[in-house]
């Protein structure tokens, strides 16, 4: 008889594909909804690194479930490494339809929170996403190319 016993695993491997259906309760109070949509975040972002586009899918994937928190935090992130790829020279990634996909959708994901949700603490996403905003659109310029796909999100926003 062996002396260490081999576990049967509880449970399947967290997928790309299963993260989806961690989905947050929508009758929740806002704080606390909103708190658990970061918890949800934070449980399933690493399935969907890579890319600002990879990041995106996934928000698409929790909006089309109208799973809004989830999906603006998502966004958030990939507007998030647009920045860094954007603050690096343009040298990784210069500005496309792409990424007005990407700032629509946030913006888009921070309304239905908004309306769902009017009390839900969406100030610091808020404040993050500008601040990368305003300087991708600054980098843009320094850059010579255009910035009015990042000034159009921020008036957004900012509506």
């Amino acid at each position: 008889m062996p002396i260490f016993k081999r576990r049967q695993p509880t449970s399947a491997p967290r997928t790309a594909a299963t993260s989806a259906l961690d989905m947050v309760e929508p009758s929740l109070p806002d704080d606390e909804w909103f708190t658990r949509s970061e918890e949800v975040y934070e449980r399933t972002w690493r399935d969907h690194a890579g890319s600002p586009e990879s990041f995106a899918e996934a928000g698409r994937n929790h909006y089309g479930h109208q799973d809004f928190g989830v999906a603006l935090m998502f966004f958030r992130k990939a507007i998030d490494l647009m920045h860094t790829l954007y603050t690096d020279g343009m040298s990784r990634r210069q500005p496309s339809p792409r990424d007005f996909s990407i700032t629509s959708q946030f913006v888009s994901s921070l309304g239905a929170t908004l309306a769902m949700h009017p009390a839900a603490p969406v100030d610091k996403s808020v404040r993050e996403v500008t601040h990368r905003l305003r300087t991708i659109s600054s980098a843009c310029k320094r850059a010579g190319l255009p910035a009015d796909l990042y000034l159009n999100a921020l008036q957004e926003i900012a509506r």
